[in-house]
């Protein structure tokens, strides 16, 4: 019996036992590990505040900001382009002042309730009272977790002034044409809307 081989081979068993017994320890470390990430991870977003919320409402509000802005450009280069048609009137320059934000209009419920007491006194007299009660409550929608009211209509904001420098201006009757053409479109008093000529 050669009993170097037999060592050898108790040896090599005893390196692969090892070998193993390794893998299995790494592979725990591991598994430790990504336990413990987690565990601090879902302790943050315990610890933090939700910003969701707030980002959500942030970027609604820039939203609508810019479709007003959006809707104000709009405004004014249709009436630029629609002024420079005119017979007489040459490049124009336009600002225009508007009422603050868009206006919307809710849904309300309204109820309405009228009773009526009627009283007997001792004496015979008889008194009836009347009494009238009314409450306007707003009506809410729900999207998911979220309610806001619910609207009817929305008002895009008013035209409350209009400045305009023009060419042909300092003709007189093409600036009435101009002032009386801004009366007209946007339903605002003539003292509203303010002429000059353009400089040459």
């Amino acid at each position: 019996m050669d009993f170097k081989k037999l060592i050898d081979y108790f040896k090599d068993g005893k390196k692969k036992k090892n070998a193993f017994t390794n893998i299995i320890i790494i592979g725990l470390i591991g598994i430790l590990i990504v336990i413990v990430s987690s565990f601090f991870n879902s302790a943050d977003s315990f610890s933090k505040p939700d910003n969701s919320k707030k980002q959500e409402t942030k970027t609604q509000g820039e939203s609508d900001s810019d479709n007003i802005q959006n809707y104000e450009t709009s405004v004014e280069n249709k009436l630029k382009g629609t002024l420079e048609q005119m017979d007489g009137v040459g490049k124009v320059q336009i600002m225009m002042y508007f009422s603050s934000g868009e206006e919307q209009v809710p849904a309300f419920n309204v109820n309405k309730s009228t009773s009526v007491i009627n009283e007997t006194d001792n004496s015979g007299g008889k008194r009836t009272t009347t009494q009238d009660s009314d409450g306007d409550t707003v009506v809410m929608s729900k999207d998911g977790d979220k309610e806001s009211p619910l609207i009817l209509k929305k008002y895009k904001p008013k035209v409350t002034g209009v400045c305009i420098v023009a060419e042909g201006a300092e003709n007189g009757s093409i600036k009435l044409s101009i002032t009386n053409a801004v009366v007209d479109l946007f339903g605002i008093s003539a003292d509203k809307v303010d002429v000059y000529p353009m400089k040459k």
